[in-house]
């Protein structure tokens, strides 16, 4: 009997890993699709190349909406991070991903022109004692965006919460002065860089 219960609990996991679980396409060192696929856990864990959208929103006073990680995320929970992110689940376009993961964590539901790709990045840092691989290209969007945060419907199974902050204090954050910031250290110049440039008029969409 117990070994028949644990039979169903291992069919049972397979199962909910094969249907529910997401699934995300491997790349190749170039990026290119491989023809694999596996699971956000599983390509953590071995350290498989993948690919993931950053979105960075940015208002007419030049601020960024910053959302705080989740207190169970395995990468540097409660640290402050960009607007919203994800991985690109398999079969989906960047640009997809982006749209859903900013409706996910957000509730914003936006058109295809408010994502401007910024640059295309790739990272591989080891987390958590060696269990915990980013092995990615990032490809990191920009949406110009004036709106009332309070309005939001953050997915709190991912978001503790949302804050505007000005050029001056995210720069501080990112030299290690402040609230804690996810250390993407070149993504963070880079985005800092084009926010000492932009002259970009923005959209007025709220949450919908």
């Amino acid at each position: 009997r117990i070994k028949k219960i644990f039979l169903n609990l291992v069919i049972f996991d397979l199962v909910y890993t094969l249907i529910y679980m997401e699934h995300i396409d491997i790349l190749d060192k170039a990026g290119n699709k491989t023809g694999d696929t596996a699971t956000n856990d599983e390509a953590h864990k071995k350290g498989l190349i993948h690919k993931v959208v950053h979105i960075w929103i940015i208002n007419s006073k030049g601020e960024i909406l910053l959302q705080k990680r989740n207190k169970l995320k395995k990468a540097y929970p409660l640290h402050w991070d960009m607007s919203a992110a994800g991985h690109i689940d398999s079969g989906e376009t960047s640009l997809e991903a982006a749209k859903r993961e900013t409706f996910e964590e957000l509730g914003l539901s936006l058109k295809n022109s408010s994502f401007n790709l910024l640059i295309t990045l790739q990272e591989n840092t080891v987390l958590n004692q060696g269990v915990y691989v980013n092995n990615e290209f990032q490809d990191v969007y920009v949406v110009h965006l004036d709106m009332d945060i309070s309005l939001l419907r953050i997915g709190l199974n991912e978001v503790e919460e949302v804050k505007w902050t000005n050029i001056v204090d995210f720069k501080k954050m990112t030299e290690g002065k402040g609230e804690l910031l996810f250390p993407h250290t070149e993504e963070h110049k880079i985005v800092l860089d084009y926010l000492k440039n932009i002259t970009v008029p923005v959209s007025r969409e709220g949450s919908k």
